[in-house]
């Protein structure tokens, strides 16, 4: 049985929710042992009063206000990356919706006093706290479960004994001067001020979150300097797997070295030839750019460049012909460069080659590399090292000619060409 791999959005967002219901949990510590003393401080008011009936009740509430707190002390110890499930959510919410409604239900469980007067309790404030709470998760599914079970389980509770048009009895009217007296006025202040503390946490995490997509961003624009803008657009671990496991198709290619690189540097010292290096860098990619190709890697003063990830296979061979021209341009007229008297040019060895080749990531887990690997890219490699035996700027193979359809006259034949490595020679066509 395959097992799927968790990706790194996924993660994310489960260690988001784990920190979500440690917060959660202290929150409903908090509540319930703001419910406590509020509830508390009613049920001596109603002793004082002589409300036996409300201080059974009341009494109730305080229980529950014990088992909201059990809850959040449970919800804390198993908000762990070890101890979490997924389903554990659910089950404290579901328990915390029946509680907290239980309590609204044994506020008004009084025969004497309607039950519309149940959004009269500061309980309702507990079930506010308990729906808004969610925007601290990423679970939609689980805020809407849960806001429907609770004001479903509210609008049963306020209707099952409205006793709408009935005068209020003595019990009721003194119910109502102790809810609406100074402490549970406070509690209502409490509640609301914890609700709004919620709410600025809920932004802070939210801000924190467009931080790190902000700071996400700016990796990925500066990975596209070292990636091939073609995958590094998009590197989620779903693309990267299809990447490693690579594709085959028939692309063109394009080697291109410096003749004489080693001489060069010597006589113009390091500093000076990472000059060099970054001008010729500079052109190779913008000529890769305008003929659909990518630079998949440069090594010391050597450039390799695939063309046809995204085109057609007689295209992509007029485009690496194509860059390949530019190239050799933009090195003879070497006009601007910082490093004159010594020279004003540079001079190319060039190696086109076309046919089937892998694409993909190569690697471990620890280091990969986007890169082509085959024989045509085996060939390409060899041609640019002919060019250099033969004295010659581009050497190409018939091959990657005719699928362009260019004119060859301009073009030297060096007939059939043994290859090292490679069994069948290949017919190679040069400028000189």
């Amino acid at each position: 049985m395959v097992t799927k791999t968790e990706t790194l959005a996924e993660r994310v967002i489960s260690e988001s929710d784990i920190k979500a219901e440690r917060l959660i949990a202290v929150l409903r510590m908090t509540l319930a042992a703001m419910l406590f003393l509020g509830v508390s401080f009613v049920l001596s008011q109603s002793q004082s009063a002589g409300l036996e009936m409300r201080q059974f009740e009341l009494r109730w509430l305080l229980a529950g206000a014990a088992g909201y707190f059990a809850i959040g002390v449970l919800n804390f110890y198993f908000a762990t990356k070890d101890r979490m499930k997924p389903w554990m959510c659910w089950v404290f919410n579901v328990a915390e919706v029946t509680l907290v409604s239980a309590q609204l239900y044994i506020d008004v469980a009084d025969p004497n006093t309607p039950s519309l007067l149940t959004f009269a309790s500061p309980v309702l404030l507990v079930a506010v706290l308990v729906i808004c709470v969610q925007v601290l998760r990423f679970q939609i599914k689980l805020h809407v479960f849960s806001t429907l079970l609770l004001v479903g389980l509210c609008a049963v509770i306020m209707f099952h004994d409205p006793q709408i048009g009935s005068e209020l009895s003595a019990p009721a009217s003194q119910e109502l001067q102790l809810l609406y007296s100074v402490p549970p006025n406070i509690m209502r202040l409490l509640m609301l001020t914890a609700l709004a503390m919620l709410i600025g946490t809920a932004i802070y995490r939210s801000k924190r979150l467009v931080e790190t997509v902000a700071r996400e961003t700016e990796v990925s624009e500066n990975r596209k300097r070292f990636l091939p803008n073609e995958i590094a657009g998009n590197m989620s671990d779903e693309n990267l797997s299809e990447l490693r496991l690579g594709r085959e198709r028939d692309i063109a290619v394009l080697f291109a070295d410096i003749r004489g690189f080693t001489s060069i540097s010597e006589k113009i010292g390091a500093q000076r030839t990472a000059e060099l290096l970054n001008r010729y860098r500079s052109v190779v990619t913008d000529a890769a750019i305008r003929n659909n190709g990518v630079v998949d890697k440069f090594i010391g003063d050597g450039a390799l460049i695939i063309f046809g990830l995204h085109s057609e296979f007689n295209h992509a061979c007029k485009d690496a012909i194509h860059a390949a021209e530019e190239l050799l341009l933009a090195t003879n007229n070497w006009d601007e460069t910082p490093l004159k008297p010594e020279f004003d040019s540079i001079r190319l060895a060039i190696g086109l080659h076309a046919g089937p080749a892998v694409i993909g990531a190569i690697g471990d887990d620890r280091r990969l590399e986007f890169t082509a690997i085959g024989d045509t890219i085996n060939t390409t490699a060899r041609l640019e090292e002919l060019a250099k035996d033969r004295d010659c700027t581009l050497v190409m193979s018939q091959n990657i000619a005719e699928f362009a359809g260019i004119d060859t006259q301009a073009l030297t034949s060096l007939g059939q060409v043994s290859i090292k490595g490679r069994e069948k020679p290949v017919e190679v066509l040069a400028r000189l």
